[in-house]
């Protein structure tokens, strides 16, 4: 039994046609029902079926089409945004490694200035250690009395009284 019989079964009319065509109500000649208002029933019934499937393929690609079109937006935004986040990473990167950058020439800089100033304070200081190395030489020759020899250390170590 086709589908088609079996919907033929479940409708009002099958009673009423069944009474009047017997057991014969479904024989066919090769693809033909021999009952005309069956025959026409289901050229009606396969063609609504062959529509409901064409149909259903066309609503079918239609919401595919849009799932896929609403899914590429999301996509192309998505994407956007990633570029747009890596633009930004990107820049925080560059200015972060410059403020690195400018931190090292910084210390670089007051590097070379403690080295600079270190050999100052050491040239200065064998200057003074030279000078009081003459002061006490003329002390001990007996050129500087004893309160001045006294005064001119402390002034050359830094003490002022």
């Amino acid at each position: 039994m086709s589908d088609f019989e079996k919907w033929f079964k479940d409708q009002d009319f099958y009673t009423n046609m069944r009474f009047i065509h017997g057991d014969k109500l479904f024989d066919k000649d090769g693809d033909v029902y021999r009952v005309l208002p069956v025959q026409m029933t289901y050229q009606g019934w396969s063609e609504q079926r062959q529509r409901s499937k064409d149909e259903f393929v066309a609503l079918t690609q239609e919401w595919h089409t849009k799932g896929w079109n609403a899914r590429q937006g999301e996509i192309e935004k998505l994407e956007n945004e990633l570029s747009t986040t890596k633009q930004v990473l990107g820049n925080v990167i560059d200015m972060e490694v410059a403020k690195v950058d400018n931190l090292k020439t910084q210390l670089n800089n007051m590097e070379a200035c403690y080295i600079e100033k270190k050999k100052q304070v050491e040239d200065q200081q064998k200057r003074i250690d030279a000078g009081l190395e003459k002061i006490r030489q003329f002390g001990k020759e007996g050129c500087l009395f004893p309160e001045w020899l006294t005064w001119a250390e402390k002034a050359l170590r830094g003490a002022n009284d």
